[in-house]
């Protein structure tokens, strides 16, 4: 069987620069990879160095199907499941787990694989509104108080792309929705300029359309590079670079994938302009800068690009000069670390595996795809456990985890699961 899992959702976690603005004084993790949009949590004094002391389960509850990741506002969660053949959002009590509403969106979705039923997307929540992105396409507004429905739109219809739901190797929309200056940032895919698109966040009107190239399954971010203010995407064959205001693509950088255009994970920002990226299937690794070349005009520097990593789902994590990430696809799947200015390899642990990924406080909380959980302390020498917690999770784990106010969220197939990391 082949491991194809362009299923889940792409993320990419950096130790660098931040690309959206926290949402507010409250505790919030308010979209795919948190308040930064980085997969960094920047709370401090957490219980991180476990010995044989685990961090203490405070609830678990079942949720339903889908790899949606949660977010979180305050006193309340969100995240995307299945339910009795629908796809819909549901909120529960942070505290305790319970359910306080579930809205229906659209009917289940499968893909032609079967590689496992629900939303692929995880929700965006900007100013009392959740965006959330359906695997057909559908993309809905709603009211985060009660789940009301403001509007909604078809992204490929909007775009005037062509659906891929036909085709054997697609496993659904997976790109979580970027909210930037009043924009909904969305990935159709399309070679007609109109790759990405952009809607008005109060009433779902299309405002632009940009950019050329197959749909992929990562999240755009946005990022200030060359003294410009810049969406970065990933479609199935490249990066490219959209100015937010009219969506002109700005440049293009050839990824390349020798398989299906599975490019699952986001670019990472490391600051300077300078982009991580990394693929699988034969795509490789690179770091590469965006520079000004004059008269307006952006181009792409390549700095290094190698073999030596090849992220399937999950993006690397960059700390302190150092790629912590996943490397391999169909084959064994090990956990390396590279010297980020050469692209040198430091060291390998084939323990880890497949793996979900978050950091805080120089370490990474590290959720295997059969449900262990590790403490791993970013360490360019040696790989460092400093925690493992065996069977968190009993199914299939696809979905990035989330940390909110000390509060450690993990996912599976089924159940969700809130761990307390307060000291």
């Amino acid at each position: 069987m082949r491991w194809v899992l362009g299923v889940v959702l792409g993320w990419a976690v950096s130790a660098g620069p931040a690309v959206a603005q926290p949402q507010a004084d409250r505790p919030t993790w308010a979209e795919f990879l948190g308040p930064m949009r980085n997969g960094v949590s920047t709370e401090k004094g957490l219980y991180l160095d476990w010995g044989e002391a685990p961090p203490k389960q405070l609830w678990k509850r079942a949720v339903g199907g889908g790899y949606s990741s949660v977010v979180v506002d305050g006193p309340t969660l969100y995240l995307m499941v299945s339910r009795n053949d629908r796809d819909g959002l549901l909120a529960l009590n942070a505290a305790d787990g319970s359910e306080k509403y579930f809205v229906d969106l659209a009917p289940v979705y499968l893909d032609r694989q079967r590689q496992g039923p629900g939303p692929r997307a995880t929700p965006t929540l900007r100013d009392g509104k959740l965006y959330c992105q359906l695997p057909r396409g559908e993309l809905f507004c709603l009211a985060a108080a009660d789940g009301k429905r403001l509007w909604s739109k078809d992204i490929f219809t909007e775009a005037s792309s062509t659906n891929p739901i036909k085709e054997f190797y697609y496993w659904g929309v997976s790109g979580s929705p970027l909210v930037e200056d009043g924009k909904v940032i969305v990935q159709p895919g399309g070679n007609q300029n109109n790759s990405v698109i952009a809607l008005d966040a109060a009433t779902g009107r299309l405002l632009w359309k940009g950019g050329n190239g197959p749909i992929s399954y990562g999240s755009p971010i946005a990022i200030d590079a060359a003294g410009r203010r810049q969406i970065v995407a990933t479609t199935g064959t490249s990066l490219i670079g959209l100015d937010p205001k009219t969506g002109q693509q700005l440049w293009s950088y050839a990824i390349g994938n020798a398989m299906f255009n599975t490019n699952c994970v986001n670019p990472v920002h490391v600051g300077d302009g300078k982009l991580f990226y990394s693929s699988a299937y034969g795509a490789g690794t690179a770091l590469v800068q965006i520079v000004n070349a004059g008269k307006g005009q952006l181009q792409v520097k390549e700095l290094w690009r190698n073999k030596l990593l090849q992220n399937l789902f999950v993006t690397s994590i960059v700390h302190e000069g150092h790629i912590y990430g996943s490397h391999g696809d169909i084959g064994a799947v090990m956990f390396k670390c590279l010297d980020l200015a050469t692209g040198q390899e430091k060291w390998t642990d084939r323990r880890i595996g497949r793996c979900m990924m978050l950091a805080v406080e120089g370490h990474l909380l590290i959720l295997s795809e059969r449900g262990s959980l590790r403490s791993l302390r970013m360490n360019p020498q040696k790989s460092d456990t400093r925690g493992l917690m065996p069977n968190v999770l009993a199914g299939r784990c696809w979905a990035a985890p989330a940390l909110c106010d000390g509060r450690l969220y993990l996912r599976d197939e089924s159940d969700l699961v809130c761990l307390d990391l307060r000291k």
